[in-house]
């Protein structure tokens, strides 16, 4: 089926060979490239939470190191740290994880 665009549609995007209209195969192409597309944004905003996560756990494990922090304030948040450390270690793990699973079904 042929679909007819007029000049200033809003989808003379999907018309790949540029001649005035757009078929199903145009379309479905476009459908593949604008998924692409989101996936790889998605990609690109995990690594971005991933590689946070791991600048904020140096970065808190420095500050914990420098003596603005007291030892017995350090002791009394034990139980907090291990908790951000586990929270922040687990964003890591799960954006490796969902690449190496993502590389090996393709």
């Amino acid at each position: 089926m042929v679909k007819k665009l007029e000049p200033e549609s809003r989808y003379n995007e999907f018309d790949l060979n540029h001649d005035g209209t757009v078929d199903d195969a145009e379309i479905a192409k476009s459908k593949e490239m604008i998924e692409l597309e989101l996936r790889e944004e998605k990609s690109h905003a995990q690594k971005q939470m991933s590689w946070t996560a791991i600048g904020s756990m140096i970065a808190f494990t420095l500050l914990l190191f420098l003596p603005l922090v007291s030892e017995t304030r350090v002791s009394a948040l034990a139980d907090l740290l291990g908790l951000f450390y586990l929270g922040q270690a687990s964003i890591v793990g799960f954006y490796f994880g969902a690449t190496a699973y993502m590389s090996r079904s393709r």
